[in-house]
């Protein structure tokens, strides 16, 4: 059951939000349209672009502003069941 419960971010933190994800998507799409029948150097330009703008700092740093959020205007039970969920995620390994 998905819950309708309003968590309140601030306008400052929703702009940094928007801007982060429009540099990524935007950019991830542009490089994905000008290399789409090349793919190794679509993968090559996409490393150095994320590398160059530190897409993963950007990405921890959202996850990092609606987690803030989300863990301080939540009950204990909802935050357990969000991690718990999160842990079901088909996150990345190497194959074995």
């Amino acid at each position: 059951m998905k819950s309708r419960r309003v968590i309140e971010l601030s306008a400052s933190d929703v702009e940094e939000l928007i801007r982060d994800l429009s540099l990524l998507i935007v950019s991830m799409d542009r490089i994905g349209s000008t290399y789409c029948d090349d793919p190794k150097r679509r993968a090559v330009e996409m490393h150095k672009y994320f590398s160059k703008i530190k897409a993963f700092k950007l990405l921890a740093r959202s996850r990092a502003v609606l987690s803030v959020a989300y863990d301080s205007q939540s009950a204990k039970a909802d935050v357990l069941r969000l991690e718990e969920s999160a842990e079901k995620m088909p996150y990345w390994h190497p194959d074995k």
